[in-house]
């Protein structure tokens, strides 16, 4: 008997090994399932790696198709994102990339330009820093502190200028390689000669016209007597209906790498002489004439920046100099500083585009 039911119990104990090697999900079954799985998951990887690779292809050679894995948001023209919204109209990534929107809207038509660099400045590239303009002979004279990044201009004294590297600002810089930079100064859609274009009481939410929307167009009646807090809100707005970019007041980062770029890809075009509009056409962006396929960034109005003046009661900076100066006098690299309240006639912005990431 025990004979027998040992013999019994071994079969028993075969039939269940058979079975969980051979059967419908024995070990044999599931390590060929499991080949298959393999077979098919790296067949996938590989087309992934595949459309990857094309697509960094693309982004290199410039071919204008999507590549955002997130959505449509750019397409790529002459190796340059173009955003959702808008369309390349003229010019090269080397001497001026030109696009402009076509939202269809009555503020269509705005102008901007491409400023290639990287973060870091190497291989030959721009860098996306702030820097100080400066000349010979010149009394007016910038330095800059390398360790700590402050800009100092001695004879305005012992204050400085500052400013954090704008997160936003530089990982868009990382990812696509440059950004966009109004091709004007921010101007109006219609000016309206009935309203009365003064701030004698410093109201800092004053627009200044009936309309209050922006547009960076030529022949346009710059947005003047405006303060930098209202500049800095008019611009972020600008295009907060685009997923596409992030719209900016003109940080002293974007402002200082532009004028790195025109004086590299354009000699007539110096930070310290010339390259402004310095024709005493009073607030008038129609005379700022496109410079080498871009633009004048010294002239007209000053324009406001987000950098800072560590005067406590001035802290608000101003570029580029304005209709009664001359080129000389304050060139497109010239630094001046005033309040919070400020709101003049010879004062307006400029407007910088980022691609989202």
């Amino acid at each position: 008997m025990a004979l027998v039911i040992t013999i019994i119990v071994l079969l028993i104990l075969a039939g269940i090994t058979i079975n969980l090697t051979i059967g419908q999900r024995g070990i044999l079954r599931r390590a060929e399932e499991a080949g298959r799985n393999y077979q098919e998951a790296a067949k996938k990887e590989d087309e992934d790696l595949a459309k990857f690779l094309g697509e960094a292809d693309n982004i290199i050679a410039g071919i204008n198709t999507p590549t955002t894995p997130s959505g449509d948001k750019y397409t790529m023209v002459d190796g340059v994102p173009v955003p959702k919204g808008f369309e390349h109209t003229e010019g090269t990534k080397e001497t001026g990339f030109v696009i402009k929107d076509n939202s269809g809207t009555e503020t269509n038509g705005n102008e901007f330009v491409w400023v290639p660099c990287t973060e870091d400045g190497v291989n030959g590239s721009i860098k996306y820093d702030r820097y100080a303009f400066s000349r010979t002979g010149w009394e007016y004279t910038q330095t800059k502190n390398e360790t700590t990044g402050e800009i100092n201009v001695p004879n305005l004294g012992e204050y400085v200028f500052t400013e954090d590297m704008p997160s936003i600002e530089i990982n868009s810089i990382k990812r696509y390689g440059g950004f966009y930079i109004g091709r004007y100064e921010v101007g109006i859609v219609d000016y309206d000669a009935n309203v009365v274009t003064s701030n004698t009481n410093d109201e800092t939410e004053w627009t200044g016209y009936s309309n209050g929307k922006a547009v960076v167009q030529p022949n346009k009646q710059v947005w003047n007597y405006i303060t930098r807090d209202m500049a800095k809100k008019v611009a972020e707005g600008m295009y907060s209906d685009n997923d596409a970019v992030v719209s900016r007041l003109c940080s002293s980062y974007a402002w200082d790498t532009t004028l790195k770029f025109i004086e590299t890809n354009n000699a007539g075009y110096t930070t310290n002489s010339g390259g402004g509009n310095y024709s005493g056409s009073l607030n008038l962006t129609g005379g700022s004439k496109a410079r080498n396929n871009i633009y004048d960034m010294g002239g007209n109005d000053w324009e406001w920046t987000t950098e800072v003046y560590s005067f406590q009661d001035s802290p608000c900076v101003l570029r580029g100099g304005y209709y009664s100066n001359t080129a000389s006098d304050r060139p497109a690299g010239y630094r001046t500083y005033n309040s919070t309240t400020c709101a003049y006639d010879n004062v307006t912005s400029r407007l910088t585009l980022f691609i989202r990431l």
